[in-house]
Formats: structure tokens, C-alpha cells, sequence
């Protein structure tokens, strides 16, 4: 098992990737605490673990809230007595241009998004300080490598996540602390399914035709880089962010010269 007597905490965890992250830390061995606003979704999640012989507990936080940030964390140490790996990984966005964007959204998209990652890794770093030792991964995103329409707040956001990773991991290399982030691309999520399917049109299918392996990438694919990252196997590894996007970042986006697309 890769994250024997390991404690991680997972944020997002009742959907998506962080659902399919918590099943496999728990696979691998940790104790994991699944932390989420959706109570139904957090307890099924827990449920799963233990019927399959893992150990997890849920805790209801609002992490755009810095109280209930300090409270989960609290929670992982007083059940498990110490804290290995916290995974930053929910996340709310709002959209439009970004001469409309309602000062709300924003705001509320940079508290959860940006500045509950960077708080929940403050209160991390008090519990694996003592012990030397910890591991942080974040959930960024190709969007924070490039810019979307309409999403401005959102790439706003997972820039920052990068270089909060980047930062907190040449501050912290020499305390036993390491620090990286995944960037995925369009991963089939409740979340981004649920979107599309109040856009107007085939968008589904056009995102997936600018993806060279034609197809939105699946959760478990993100866990397993997320696995790896959290993993004595990346001992080394600090400071970096993984793209994994099926290909999509690797084109420029310009139309062939020659007629020739993925599928020739």
C-alpha cells in the first residue's frame, strides 16, 4: 500500500475528482477525511470507504469560510492524530466577461478557490511542521495556464493556485514539505457535466474534437496522478505541476496547413 498509516484530507470530496481521490487514498491505505458541503454525498462517500475496509470520516466545511477551514483540519488531527496529505481540491466559480462579472461571484470564487487553498495549506503546515514531513497537492487547472472565454474569475483563481503551489514549495522544500499541483483539462465531473448540459448546442462534442484522444478525461485519471504526487514514489518531486489534459495544451490551435486533424 502506498499511503500506509498515512492521514490525508480531501476537500470536494462527495463528486468528481475528489470522490474518486478519497476511494483511492483509502484503497492505498490512508485514513481519509472526506470534507464537503454536501452532506449526503460526504456520508455515501464514507460509507463506500469503510464497506470496502478503509477508514474515513466526513466533516461538513464551507472552506470559503477560514473558522470552518482551521475546524476541518482540527477535526483530521483529533481523529487520526496527525495530518500527511491535504489535497486542495473544491472549487465554485462564477462566469461572464469580465467587464460584467458581479463583484460577488468574484469574490466568492477567489474565497473558496484561491484563498481557502491558501489558508488550508497554513493550517497543514502548523500540524506537519513538528514532524517534518507532509505533502500537499492542489487541484489547479489547464485554466490557469491560458485564458477561456467567460471565465476570467476562474483562470484568475487557478494561476494563483499555481504559484501558491510554487511558492509554499521552495519556502517549505527544507522542512520536509512538499508542495505540487495537477492541472487537468476537461474532466467528466458532475460539475462540468451539469454545465454543459444547460449550454445551447453541441459544445460537448466541440470540446471534444480540440482534444487530440477526443474525449473528456475521467476522475479516476486525476486520482491516480494525485495518488502518485502524494506518494513516497514522488519523493523528489516538489514545486511542479502535472498537466493532464489528453493532449489539449500541446496544440497551438492553429488549423492544420494541410487539412490533416487527429484522426488522420
Amino acid at each position: 500500500m502506498r499511503l500506509k498509516d498515512k492521514v490525508s484530507l480531501i476537500t470536494g470530496a462527495a463528486s468528481g475528482i475528489g470522490a474518486a481521490t478519497a476511494r483511492t487514498f483509502a484503497r492505498e491505505g490512508a485514513a481519509v477525511v472526506v470534507v464537503d458541503l454536501n452532506d449526503e454525498g460526504g456520508h455515501r462517500m464514507v460509507d463506500q470507504i469503510r464497506d470496502a475496509g478503509g477508514s474515513a470520516e466526513f466533516v461538513h466545511a464551507d472552506i470559503g469560510q477560514p473558522r470552518e477551514v482551521e475546524a476541518m483540519v482540527r477535526a483530521a488531527v483529533d481523529r487520526f492524530g496527525q495530518l500527511d496529505i491535504l489535497h486542495n481540491n473544491a472549487i465554485t466559480t462564477t462566469a461572464g466577461h469580465i467587464g460584467e462579472i458581479a463583484l460577488a461571484g468574484w469574490q466568492k470564487t477567489v474565497d473558496v478557490g484561491l484563498t481557502a487553498y491558501w489558508y488550508a495549506t497554513r493550517c497543514a503546515l502548523a500540524e506537519m511542521m513538528p514532524r517534518k514531513r507532509g505533502v500537499i497537492v492542489n487541484t489547479a487547472s489547464i485554466s490557469g495556464l491560458g485564458g477561456d472565454y467567460m471565465l476570467g474569475a476562474y483562470n484568475a483563481i487557478k494561476a494563483g493556485v499555481i504559484n501558491l503551489t510554487r511558492t509554499t514549495a521552495i519556502e517549505y522544500a527544507r522542512k520536509g514539505i512538499r508542495c505540487n499541483a495537477v492541472c487537468p483539462g476537461p474532466i467528466a465531473t458532475p460539475a462540468l457535466l451539469g454545465a454543459l448540459n444547460v449550454q445551447p448546442g453541441h459544445i460537448a462534442d466541440r470540446i471534444c474534437q480540440a482534444i487530440p484522444m477526443g474525449r473528456f478525461g475521467e476522475p479516476q485519471e486525476i486520482a491516480n496522478l494525485v495518488l502518485f504526487l502524494a506518494s513516497d514514489e514522488a519523493s523528489y518531486i516538489t514545486g511542479a505541476c502535472f498537466v493532464a489534459d489528453g493532449g489539449l495544451t500541446a496544440h497551438t490551435g492553429m488549423p492544420s496547413l494541410f487539412g490533416i486533424g487527429p484522426e488522420w
